[in-house]
């Protein structure tokens, strides 16, 4: 009998090969801030995942380099969200979850896989999210920094069960149009 590598957890990568790639365009911080304010306050019609210009010295207090270090904003509905991570890559990938786009941006999550073509990005189950709004980077792991992903936001995304979502795809800096590197996986009820 050959030998055959079984992906733990399972993560179906296949279709997440030869996307066409255009890096989503950053908002205003004006409107990063409009839409943090009118969830906060209870308007929830901004939910979505949105390209923000990270800040620089965050930036550099995570040694994230490279010229793709993209940060998407997610908004997120009050209630039972989650967050679910899975990775099929060449190279050891890294994922951020942060309160903020700023300097003293606390690390709420940082995830690593465990090695290369590993599927494990986080916890297998994925993580419960109480907050309305987080901000992702995703990288690979060189000895002493990480590199930016190339990412692209899937708002068309059904993760099915009776849950709406959407997920934050994203390829090394360097490579085909292959975006299941690092795939992170936000969702809520219906």
């Amino acid at each position: 009998m050959a030998w055959k590598r079984f992906p733990i957890p399972e993560f179906d990568h296949r279709p997440l090969r030869g996307l066409a790639y255009s890096p989503p365009v950053p908002i205003s911080k004006a409107d990063e801030d409009g839409l943090v304010a009118a969830v906060l306050s209870g308007d929830e019609s901004g939910v979505g995942a949105y390209a923000v210009e990270p800040d620089a010295e965050l930036l550099k207090k995570l040694s994230f380099n490279g010229d793709h270090r993209q940060m998407i904003m997610c908004i997120l509905p009050a209630g039972d969200c989650r967050l679910l991570g899975r990775s099929m890559a060449w190279y050891n990938q890294r994922a951020y979850v942060l309160d903020g786009n700023t300097a003293d941006a606390e690390i709420i999550h940082e995830w690593r896989t465990p090695r290369t073509h590993n599927t494990r990005l986080g916890p297998d189950d994925g993580v419960s999210l109480d907050r309305q709004v987080i901000y992702l980077l995703s990288g690979r792991i060189l000895e002493d920094e990480d590199r930016g992903n190339r990412v692209m936001i899937d708002a068309d995304w059904s993760p099915g069960n009776g849950r709406s979502g959407y997920r934050i795809l994203a390829g090394c800096d360097k490579g085909d149009d292959n975006f299941h590197d690092s795939c992170l996986m936000v969702s809520w009820p219906q």
